[in-house]
């Protein structure tokens, strides 16, 4: 559903929202939505998708026939499916971007094997890269659970813990605001999105604990293995 201008306009309202503040959570300029809400600009449909996004991560329900209230607790299960495995990572990466448009915001990472990416000319290392680079530069932090003993680290930051296999999950997952991904690898390769607010704490406080039983990996270890280039 393409949400229209005077639901925009009423959403922000419903949540005291200023244009500024409603660009910046929508990723977009000032101007781009000024222009939209005035209807002196033909929209893009991104523009639409990343400001109903996050009027709806703000606590409103878009209705049929122009309508708005208040949402429940929002809970929704979504497939996204790649054309093939490079297809599935950029969209498993654009998840995160899309998730905190504005930056701040934390990945947290189970399940990860990153043995499949040893190969430095391979493409999904360069998937993978091209996301930290933007990751870094927008303040997004990431925290990943690793089977003790694994050195494939992909991530210039040391931002790993190592953990026994029995604490292990096996299923790659990621944890981020309201949303958890869950990546399967097929064929075909697919991806589920659980997007619960309460469930996706329930996951986190987990990752805590678990991150809390795990062992720091050294620096040093970390920079004689992390792979430098893509």
């Amino acid at each position: 559903m393409s949400i229209s201008i005077e639901q925009i306009r009423a959403a922000r309202g419903l949540l005291n929202l200023s244009q500024k503040e409603l660009a910046e959570k929508a990723g977009i300029s000032l101007n781009s939505l000024n222009n939209i809400e005035r209807g002196v600009a033909r929209p893009r449909v991104d523009s639409l998708e990343s400001i109903q996004k996050a009027l709806e991560r703000e606590g409103v329900e878009f209705l049929d026939g122009n309508g708005v209230r208040p949402a429940g607790e929002h809970f929704e299960i979504e497939k996204i499916e790649g054309a093939d495995v490079i297809d599935l990572l950029r969209k498993f990466y654009r998840e995160f971007l899309d998730a905190f448009p504005t930056g701040d915001g934390e990945v947290l990472y189970i399940g990860i094997d990153n043995s499949r990416f040893q190969h430095r000319d391979d493409e999904k290392l360069t998937v993978y890269k091209d996301f930290e680079d933007e990751a870094i530069r927008r303040g997004i932090t990431e925290r990943l659970l690793f089977i003790e003993g694994d050195t494939n680290f992909l991530s210039r930051r040391n931002n790993y813990r190592w953990v026994p296999r029995e604490l292990y999950g096996e299923i790659p997952m990621a944890i981020y605001g309201d949303n958890i991904s869950i990546i399967l690898w097929g064929p075909p390769s697919r991806m589920m999105v659980l997007r619960n607010a309460s469930i996706a704490e329930t996951f986190r406080r987990q990752f805590d604990v678990t991150w809390s039983l795990g062992k720091a990996v050294p620096d040093e270890v970390h920079a004689a293995n992390y792979v430098k280039d893509k």
